[in-house]
Order: structure tokens, then C-alpha cells, then sequence
């Protein structure tokens, strides 16, 4: 009985000096390529290699860009990346309009370039062998300067076990990118990826470790981005009095966007700003709650807008119920007893599937349980301090596990934000 010890002691031993070995090699090529003795994919380059001539446009005039879709890849074994292509249309006249009076166009450009930054990360995680979305879709609207540089060594497997070694999981992959508009000023635009690999671990970290009242885990990775933009606007020579923001983002994208908006607001009569007070413009998508702000709809706020949908469990995190919410304005998409909702959902369907090439198979039973799962979560949990009761712990997970995840997915991919704003306008929305 007592013979297998050695050869279980020999397999356990190879399979650790493996594991060191492995985190070594992992260790040795991000500090590589840091140091540029390895190269890695340039997105600038790829793009005007492989940009077409002139940009595809619809008979409407509009710009066909192209994105990676997770409801495609899921669904069709051809396509791993996912690859589809949808419409936007683009005009540098919105922005001499009013930051805080919600533009219904613009936003559905966001839903779809938020989609576009999401999809960067194919390229860098291909060797070059994808697309860069980003490029090509910023330069069709006449952006120039595009920069995709962070998503390099935060895009393949081997970058997330490095974030892991190194503990810069908490991070973030962005595009940024500028124009200039007729009237003089510089627009900037700043688009943050939705969560990716490693960084699921940074939004569990909920509390500020000093107090403060917006979410550790976004907070630090939008420091970052806020530290970049800075930085990039300086490169390019705008003059804070002149520049205009556009930032978006899905998901965890969009609670770092939302931070970001929130503290370029902050700064705009500082000396360290960025854009001027009335040129923040942000629209996010799915963004989880961000901060337990007390002044997070104070009127410095007005340009931000959070779009919901509110069969989509990710933005009902961290609860309400905690203090939590968002910077701004929450914008809510139509939802189950909503008087227009079944022709609403026809029309996002006839979207989603124009879009996918799949249909959206999420029925109004399933979209009302989902909508209801922050009020029955916050029952359970009424406060963070709940999390540590095994009673209503317990509970809270198999509430989760009850949960439909196919619907769940369905309702939270950016396909499906992208199709309700193009299928709906500003009268099917709420605001609050």
C-alpha cells in the first residue's frame, strides 16, 4: 500500500518544477518584450497595410465598420473569431451641441465602437494575423493618431498568467484616438475593453482600501487610463480649453469609462485639465455600479450616460441596495411590462439577427427573471456584511445558480446593446 508514494512524489515534483519553469518562461517574455528584445504585433502598421481603399459605406451613407462578436463565435464553429460588421454613421456636429442633452446617435456609435475596442484584442492576441479593428474603424470616421498600444502583452493567454505573476491584473486594455472637429476644437476618444482574462479578479474588489467611495478595482484601472489620456493629449499638442471627450466602454470598459468621465469632469477648472468643463461626452454600456457617491448625479455629471438593459445582471452589481450606482445619468433600455416592450423586441431581434446572422432566442419569461434578480438579491444580502452570514450566502448562490446563463450572456453581449439602439429611439428609453 505504502509503494505509490514515490512515483506519486515524482509526478508532483515534475509537475512543479514545470509550473516554475512555465511562470519563468512567462516572466522572462513579458520582460522581453517590455525591454523590446521580442517584438510584438504594431497595429498602426498592420492597419495601413490592410486598410481598404475607401471605407465601405451603406446606401445611406453610413460606415460598415467590422467587430468580433462572442454571440457569433459561441454559436458558429467557422467563425472563432466571431467576425461581423454593422453600421454606424459619424457627425462632428454633434459635439457642438450640448454634452448633456442625450444624443441617441452618438450613443449608438458608442454601442458599436464599443463593441470595435473590445475586438483589438484579436489582433494583438494573433500575431498580427486579425484585423486591427480599432484602426480601421477610427480612421473611416477621420480619426487620427490611433493608439492601441496597452492592449500589447494584455491580450494572449500567456499575458493574463503574466498579469497574474506580475499582479497587474487590475488593469486595462484602451484605444485612443483624436480628430479635429470644424470649430478648432480636438475631439479625443478614449474606448475602454470589457473585462478580459485575469482582470475578472479586479471586480470583485469592491471596497476602497482608504475609504473613498467609488470601486477599488475599476478606480485603479482607470488611474491608468486617465494617466495615458493625459499623456496622449499632451503628444498631440491640445489645449485643454479646446479639447473635447468622448470615452465609452462595455461592461467593465464602461464602469472604467464612467470613472474616467467623471474625473475629467473633476478637472476641467484645475490646473491639470484635460477637456474643457462642457466637453465630456460618455456613454457606457452594461457598466456595473461604479461608486457610493452621494453627488455621482451632481450637474458636473450631466454628459455621462449609462445605458442599461434591465434584463442585464451585471449592471445590477454591486446591489443598489450596498450604496452603489453609477456617475451620471442611468439611460434604461426597454424592459418586460414596458407598454411597447413586445414591439420593441421584435424590432431588436430583426437587429440582433441583421447584425449576427443568429436569432436572439432570449423569451420575455426568462428576460423578467433576470430583471428581477438584483431585487431578490438584495433580500438575501442587504448589506455587504451579509456576504459573511453562510445562511445568506448560501442563498445568494443558489439564487445565482438558478440563473439561466445562456439568457444571461445573451442579454449582457454588446450584440445585443448594439441592436435595442438601433431598433428603439430616445422615447422607449428611461431616465433617472
Amino acid at each position: 500500500m505504502t509503494k505509490p508514494a514515490r512515483p506519486i512524489a515524482t509526478v508532483a515534483a515534475s509537475l512543479t518544477a514545470i509550473a516554475i519553469v512555465g511562470l519563468f518562461a512567462v516572466q522572462m517574455r513579458y520582460v522581453a518584450t517590455s525591454m523590446d528584445l521580442v517584438s510584438v504585433p504594431q497595429a498602426q502598421a498592420a492597419a495601413l497595410q490592410s486598410a481598404p481603399a475607401s471605407p465601405a459605406t451603406d446606401a445611406d451613407g453610413t460606415v460598415v465598420v467590422e467587430y468580433c462578436s462572442e454571440a457569433v463565435a459561441a454559436r458558429d464553429p467557422g467563425n472563432p473569431a466571431g467576425r461581423t460588421s454593422t453600421h454606424l454613421a459619424f457627425d462632428d456636429a454633434w459635439f457642438s451641441t450640448d454634452a448633456g442633452s442625450y444624443n441617441h446617435d452618438l450613443a449608438t456609435t458608442c454601442a458599436v465602437l464599443s463593441a470595435v475596442c473590445n475586438s483589438e484584442s484579436r489582433f494583438y492576441s494573433s500575431d498580427g494575423a486579425e484585423d486591427p479593428y480599432a484602426e480601421h474603424a477610427l480612421a473611416s470616421l477621420g480619426f487620427q493618431h490611433v493608439r492601441t498600444e496597452s492592449y500589447a502583452l494584455r491580450s494572449t493567454v500567456i499575458d493574463q498568467v503574466a498579469a497574474l505573476v506580475n499582479g497587474t491584473h487590475g488593469t486595462s486594455a484602451y484605444t485612443l484616438a483624436a480628430k479635429r472637429l470644424p470649430s478648432g476644437d480636438t475631439l479625443a476618444f478614449v474606448g475602454v475593453r470589457g473585462t478580459y482574462g485575469a482582470e475578472w479578479l479586479s471586480n470583485f474588489s469592491i471596497f476602497d482600501a482608504h475609504g473613498r467611495p467609488d470601486h477599488e478595482g475599476y478606480r485603479i484601472a482607470e488611474r491608468e487610463v486617465a494617466d495615458a489620456l493625459a499623456s496622449y493629449l499632451r503628444e498631440i499638442g491640445a489645449d485643454p480649453s479646446r479639447t473635447r471627450v468622448l470615452a465609452t466602454g462595455h461592461s467593465r470598459g464602461g464602469a472604467i469609462a464612467n470613472l474616467l468621465a467623471a474625473e475629467i469632469a473633476d478637472r476641467a477648472n484645475g490646473p491639470d485639465a484635460l477637456a474643457r468643463a462642457d466637453g465630456v461626452y460618455a456613454y457606457t454600456f452594461a457598466a456595473p455600479g461604479t461608486t457610493r457617491s452621494k453627488a455621482r448625479d451632481a450637474a458636473a455629471y450631466r454628459g455621462i450616460f449609462n445605458i442599461v438593459n434591465p434584463s442585464d445582471i451585471v449592471p445590477q452589481l454591486p446591489l443598489s441596495s450596498w450604496g452603489y450606482g453609477r456617475y451620471g445619468t442611468t439611460v434604461a433600455l426597454p424592459g418586460v411590462g414596458d407598454p411597447r416592450f413586445e414591439a420593441a423586441l421584435a424590432a431588436m431581434r430583426q437587429a440582433y439577427e441583421r447584425n449576427t446572422g443568429h436569432a436572439d432566442y432570449c423569451g420575455p419569461d426568462a428576460l423578467a427573471s433576470l430583471a428581477a434578480f438584483g431585487s431578490k438579491a438584495a433580500k438575501l444580502l442587504p448589506t455587504p456584511d451579509s456576504l459573511l452570514n453562510p445562511a445568506g450566502a448560501f442563498s445568494a448562490l443558489q439564487q445565482l445558480a438558478a440563473v439561466d446563463a445562456g439568457s444571461a450572456l445573451l442579454a449582457h453581449y454588446p450584440d445585443t446593446y448594439i441592436a435595442w439602439m438601433q431598433a428603439v429611439d430616445k422615447s422607449a428609453l428611461s431616465f433617472a
